[in-house]
């Protein structure tokens, strides 16, 4: 027997035929199917209906099954996205998404006991902030090897000396889990309260616990890094997060009393620690200037009511991200709560050789891609030229294998290409692409080997397409 599971998209269970899933063919008799909805409230899913196919190749729905919010693996989400997509669930996805919530009694324990994640850090007598970091939340957005990532490493925010006394918590969270593995990047998972199918217990996701400990800790600096936010929709996985990371709610906490009751290494339950934990927020939790700042709850899905969080001055949140469709998605929600950077890739660049052709060639070829850019009123060039870092190697020596070195300069046409892609620029890639490999004729190194043109009058195609930079013309 199988487990399926679809997205409901455009449609309802009442009018919904069921033979217009793909695979439908495919599910067998007593086979169990489930239908999720996007919760567009908590930006999480919906588990709306089961459903077991009988034998005369009908789907019949449980009018028992209740309803149930869900979190699900990046690689489900991913497969399911386009709606109506029947993805048969393997064991470990299965426990994760369905068993626990047809096991009430174990989805809820509530006479677990629950062991805190808080405890109280070294009061820091000092200031201590991230070295160079002047706001709580930082985007850095630009194209790959443009050192995005490089100011918010750990070895560059704090000391050695720093790291060594533990006078800070940080927390890098890769976020470009891959296709194939649900455990990896970031999931709805690291910032809410879920329940572990393995430990049989409530868990709370690691985005949240170095937030509540920064709430608790308030002279102790907390960073969090989001790292290639790209490869999802940060926007969407954030988004109970929006109501709370305002500007003007961010708080300066007085000093925490180390002894109090939320310090405790136990609790009767996790219904209790929440108690506790709002009761905590409510009356001890306060502003050093005595500000009437929001308390924002936070969905507790699984069990007892909603936690309570506050925005303290002490957490950070940084991102690096490439250029593309999920990375601009952002922009929307947090252009106002975060302070995104567009990084330069042309000036970020600081190795010279005049000697070296191939690296003369790369500066050219970005300064006329510029210049072609400004020709078509197009001046956000940290969205179109490329990151010079890349012809770097690992030993600081520029690339000299004459193979690697062709295959970044088609690398590199693909990365305009698909940054006027992303920026609704469609119709500029074969233009722009052509005029780019005709200015690049007075470069000797890069006729000798990449394109030598013999007629550059009209488009030739099959050129563009061999160098990652061809568009099919609608």
């Amino acid at each position: 027997m199988s487990t399926w599971l679809y997205r409901i998209k455009n449609s309802t269970l009442v009018d919904f035929d069921y033979s217009i899933l793909n695979n439908y063919e495919s599910i067998e008799v007593n086979d169990c199917v489930y239908n999720y909805i996007d919760d567009e409230i908590t930006g999480t899913f919906i588990l709306k209906n089961q459903l077991v196919m009988k034998e005369d190749n009908e789907l019949e729905e449980n009018s028992d099954f209740i309803e149930k919010n869900i979190d699900l693996p990046y690689t489900v989400l991913y497969k399911t996205k386009s709606g109506n997509t029947l993805v048969e669930l393997t064991e470990k996805e299965i426990q994760f998404i369905i068993n626990p919530l047809d096991k009430t009694e174990e989805v809820i324990p509530k006479n677990k006991v629950f062991k805190s994640f808080l405890s109280p850090k070294e009061i820091n007598t000092e200031d201590i902030k991230p070295k160079d970091i002047t706001k709580n939340i930082l985007f850095n957005i630009g194209q790959p090897n443009t050192g995005k990532s490089y100011k918010f490493e750990e070895s560059n925010l704090f000391t050695k000396e720093e790291k060594e006394k533990r006078k800070y918590k940080y927390l890098k969270i890769p976020v470009s889990g891959g296709i194939g593995n649900e455990y990896k990047g970031l999931q709805n998972t690291d910032l809410a309260i879920t329940y572990d199918p393995i430990k049989k217990e409530l868990r709370f996701g690691e985005f949240l616990q170095m937030l509540m400990s920064a709430i608790v800790n308030p002279t102790v600096p907390h960073v969090i890094f989001l790292d290639d936010f790209h490869n999802q929709d940060i926007s969407s996985l954030l988004s109970e997060y929006t109501p709370l990371f305002k500007g003007q709610q961010k708080r300066d906490i007085a000093n925490i009393d180390s002894t109090h009751n939320i310090f405790k290494p136990e609790f009767n339950n996790v219904d209790n620690f929440i108690e506790e934990w709002n009761k905590f927020i409510k009356d001890d939790c306060k502003d050093k200037e005595n500000k009437n700042i929001p308390i924002v709850p936070i969905t507790n899905r699984i069990s007892g009511q909603s936690l309570n969080l506050v925005y303290p001055s002490n957490f950070y949140l940084l991102g690096a991200s490439n250029f593309n469709e999920n990375s601009l998605n952002i922009f929307a929600d947090w252009e106002d709560r975060a302070v995104i950077t567009y990084i330069d890739p042309i000036a970020t660049f600081t190795k010279e050789d005049d000697a070296n052709e191939f690296l003369q060639c790369c500066k050219i070829l970005n300064q006329e891609l510029k210049k072609l850019l400004e020709a078509k009123e197009i001046f956000d060039y940290e969205k179109y030229c490329f990151g010079m870092w890349k012809i770097v190697d690992e030993k600081d020596n520029i690339i000299g294998d004459l193979e690697e070195q062709k295959k970044l300069i088609n690398f590199f046409f693909s990365m305009t290409k698909n940054s006027l892609k992303y920026n609704n620029k469609n119709s500029e890639i074969n233009s722009i692409g052509w005029k780019l490999i005709i200015k690049m004729q007075s470069n000797d190194w890069f006729k000798d080997n990449i394109q030598a043109l013999e007629d550059d009058k009209d488009i030739d195609y099959k050129i563009l397409h061999e160098h990652n930079i061809y568009e099919d013309e609608i």
